[in-house]
């Protein structure tokens, strides 16, 4: 498995990971190889070996650093967003909207490829993707505690809002017909319905943004 702190920050490492995300988003984790990672990053197998040992390392690590950049991002928005569920809710479905299309080729690999990782690594992986899901569980259980949610099933409305965050990158294209603007709003939209809540600002479907890139 992957190393010590020291190995995981040395120069070289960045490259890696994001040679791995590519070559993993584009090629699938069976299709793709080590040497097809160290040629994107335009290194040698010996120096990919010594940040990573196997293609599994590999994956593990680039699954680690998604969710980890996801997560302390998530947690930094919410202290910002006050003690209202609905303004919590508000700004984290529309940074997770923000962060699946700024992070697609990760996103793709997080949704096809974890379960290509070993019992032991996979239970690392499934760790930060139970630490990712409980973030917004726990936004939704305080909006029902607050009241301002009026969902009977609070548990299934947020495996319904993660599924249909998380297929955001399967699809979205920069030359289509939504912006991301316009997809924040719809996102927001729809999380509210599944909750039974007013969104906080106007998610009317249609709504406009002026010289939006589409989608």
């Amino acid at each position: 498995m992957a190393g010590t702190s020291e190995t995981r920050t040395r120069p070289g490492r960045a490259a890696l990971l994001t040679a791995a995300r590519r070559t993993f988003s584009s090629k699938g984790y069976d299709g793709a190889s080590i040497r097809d990672i160290a040629q994107e990053a335009g290194l040698s197998l010996s120096a990919l070996y010594y940040y990573f040992p196997s293609k599994q390392d590999a994956l593990l690590e680039l699954i680690c650093s998604t969710f980890d950049d996801f997560l302390g991002s998530a947690h930094a928005i919410l202290q910002e967003s006050g003690e209202d569920a609905r303004s919590q809710l508000d700004a984290l479905i529309r940074f997770i909207v923000r962060f699946r299309i700024a992070n697609r080729e990760g996103s793709r690999v997080l949704l096809r490829e974890t379960e290509r990782l070993d019992p032991e690594r996979l239970e690392i992986a499934r760790a930060r993707q139970i630490a990712s899901n409980e973030l917004i569980k726990g936004v939704v259980l305080r909006g029902v505690e607050q009241g301002h949610f009026r969902t009977p099933y609070p548990e299934e409305a947020v495996r319904a809002v993660v599924s249909f965050c998380n297929s955001l990158p399967l699809w979205y294209r920069e030359d289509g017909r939504l912006s991301p603007a316009q997809l924040e709003e719809r996102y927001t939209h729809f999380a509210f319905r599944l909750l039974e809540a007013e969104p906080e600002t106007s998610c009317r479907p249609g709504a406009a943004s002026p010289g939006a890139v589409r989608t």
